[in-house]
């Protein structure tokens, strides 16, 4: 006898594709501002007062996530989190999201809800519903695809950056790789800075609110958020716009107790904070009236926001400078076919 829809137990081909469809509808939330139909018919029908902005972002175990050393709550709040960190970047606000699992046939009822309960908790902290989505089998891995939408007055793009401008970034940068080093040698974790660190890779946090305030400055001129690495994005940022840039290496904002971990594994703290990746902050460009409008907005948006360079007319090139170097600023980030800068 199959699983009831309403008790946990089994796995999802004992209990069958609709009779999961139904449970999982139960637990993220399908209501919100401009949804005229939701999960349960052909197609959501939904509306936006502003610019609609699109994202997708699959997430492959053993790619993205691993069960070794996230819970499937967590795992699910990142599958919603990266996708509504690329509508904080264009300065929007999420709307909806439409998700989709490729689930192999033994994967356990408990986890797949444990994903929902993780997704669930994101789009409620972000006011997103979710207005649909599809359930798949597969051979493997676990596959979770989320589509986001959303909407804004004003588009931040990373196209627009202008010699003379400053380079910024908000909160923190190296903090998820040191979280996941931590995560795969529990012998070095310790309380305090390293649990955050842990929560940094776990349960990123999308800076929706300092994107929406950055994009009603009117002075910020191109972002991007640092999924791929500090130094990575950057550089996509500057190709996009066609300029030079100088990053200032002393001025990275290193999360609290990087170092520590740093010098645990081995690492150059510095490797982290440009090539680490998954922090999912903005960086972003700025004209010189920035610097003046940055306080009110770090207390308005309580997230800090640290320049850490230069925009430079590009027949000045891209680099890097350190305490005792000049160094061409390359891609030192998360690339899904292999190739590290």
């Amino acid at each position: 006898m199959p699983p009831s829809p309403d008790r946990p137990g089994g796995d999802v081909a004992a209990l069958g594709e609709f009779a999961l469809i139904e449970r999982l509808r139960r637990l993220v939330p399908a209501a919100g501002p401009g949804v005229r139909v939701g999960i349960g018919d052909d197609t959501a029908v939904l509306s936006v007062s502003g610019q609609l902005l699109a994202t997708c972002d699959i997430q492959v175990e053993d790619v993205h996530f691993d069960r070794q050393v996230s819970a499937p709550a967590d795992i699910g709040w990142r599958a919603l989190a990266v996708n509504l960190s690329d509508i904080a970047a264009m300065g929007g606000t999420p709307r909806y999201a439409l998700v989709s699992l490729a689930l192999p046939p033994d994967t356990p009822i408990e986890m797949v809800e444990g994903i929902y309960r993780g997704l669930a908790e994101a789009a409620a902290a972000s006011g997103t519903a979710v207005v649909g989505g599809n359930v798949s089998r597969t051979s493997g891995p676990l596959i979770i695809d989320v589509t986001a939408l959303g909407e804004a007055q004003t588009v931040l793009r990373r196209d627009g950056a202008q010699p003379g401008d400053g380079v910024w970034v908000t909160g923190a940068v190296g903090k998820a790789a040191a979280g996941l080093f931590l995560l795969r040698h529990p012998q070095a974790r310790a309380a305090g800075a390293g649990e955050r660190l842990v929560a940094a890779y776990r349960r990123p946090t999308p800076r929706v609110a300092a994107g929406q305030a950055l994009a009603a400055s009117g002075v910020v001129t191109a972002v991007i958020d640092t999924s791929d690495g500090t130094a990575s994005d950057l550089l996509r940022l500057v190709e996009a716009s066609g300029v030079g840039v100088r990053l200032d290496l002393a001025r990275l904002p290193l999360a609290d107790g990087l170092i520590e971990v740093a010098r645990t594994a081995g690492v150059d703290p510095a490797a982290w904070g440009l090539g680490g990746g998954e922090d999912y902050e903005l960086l972003f460009t700025a004209g010189p009236a920035f610097s003046a409008l940055a306080p009110a907005l770090v207390q308005a948006t309580g997230v800090p926001m640290t320049k850490i360079g230069e925009i430079l007319p590009l027949a000045e090139g891209r680099w890097i400078a350190g305490p005792r170097s000049r160094d061409p600023l390359v891609a030192a980030g998360w690339d899904h076919f292999g190739h590290r800068g």
